[in-house]
């Protein structure tokens, strides 16, 4: 009996010290995705879902692989923070003055930042601080906003999705009501490549039925655990086995990625589901000729 237990505890360390690793790793995911939209090429780096999360000293493991990637931008779709720690806002002004200064960076909320958009809410008044201390920095906030980027030969048009909190909401299926995207949104700009944020990948298809070139999420951490072979097994509302968790999905020229995220909050699990770094090329379908 008692070496039955201590093989149980020393399976159990064992087990504590693997999680404590992965926790602090991260990997580069790659993608290249082509758009006849396109005439030049560009290089993004997306980052979700970091929680607050720190991998070294003032991030600076973090900070190293996006300079190595020299990308055009830095696309953030929600989740900078967690909702209940405005003790350790500063850690995402103190990142966000690091990135500023290696390319323009796009950011929309996810359903954290949009939680504390409530003036009711106790933390309201310190994310209202911190966003105005990441415009000052240059942060370009897009909340149901879009811009116009020139890049090279091509003009982008980037847009921040913040859906309504009840599309969030744990333990139920909420279909997207028609039209909320164009509510949100507006109506969709065909002539030019449109790069959606949008920090929930539950509405992939819709977001390719509105219109969008390539729309960037995270929110579901990857499943936290994933099974080989089968994938995630449960996102953050509950839902089993969900569909659109993690990777690359395709629909004609359409394109949606999804982040496993940079880091957690409330369980600190990732179980064959490492946090992750987008990076992404995209260029021309064919050759551009002037």
């Amino acid at each position: 009996m008692f070496q039955i237990i201590g093989i149980l505890l020393c399976l159990l360390v064992i087990c504590v010290i693997w999680q404590v690793q992965e926790l602090m790793r991260f990997n580069r995911t790659t993608y290249q995705i082509c758009s006849d939209k396109l005439k030049g090429e560009h290089k993004w780096v997306v980052l979700a879902d970091l929680h607050l999360w720190r991998y070294g000293r003032h991030n600076e493991r973090l900070v190293q692989a996006i300079r190595e990637e020299s990308p055009e931008a830095i696309f953030v779709p929600g989740d900078l923070i967690v909702q209940t720690k405005p003790e350790l806002f500063y850690v995402t002004e103190e990142l966000m003055e690091q990135l500023t200064a290696i390319a323009p960076v796009y950011f929309s909320n996810g359903n954290h930042e949009s939680r504390l958009e409530d003036p009711e809410h106790k933390n309201h008044a310190s994310y209202q601080q911190l966003k105005m201390r990441m415009t000052e920095l240059g942060v370009h906030i897009l909340n149901n906003e879009r811009e116009i980027v020139k890049a090279g030969e091509d003009e982008l048009v980037i847009l921040g999705l913040e859906l309504p909190l009840p599309y969030y909401k744990k333990g139920v299926d909420t279909p997207l009501a028609p039209g909320e995207l164009s509510r949100c949104l507006g109506r969709p700009d065909v002539s030019r490549y449109q790069i959606l944020l949008a920090h929930t990948p539950k509405y992939v298809p819709e977001y390719f039925a509105w219109g969008a070139d390539l729309s960037l999420s995270g929110h579901y951490h990857g499943g936290l655990v994933c099974i080989p072979g089968i994938g995630s097994v449960i996102s953050p509302q509950f839902e089993l086995f969900p569909k659109h968790s993690f990777g690359r999905f395709d629909e004609g020229g359409q394109t949606a990625l999804v982040s496993r995220g940079m880091g957690t909050h409330t369980f600190h699990i990732r179980i064959f589901n490492r946090s992750e770094l987008l990076v992404v090329t995209a260029k021309p379908e064919k050759p551009h000729v002037p």
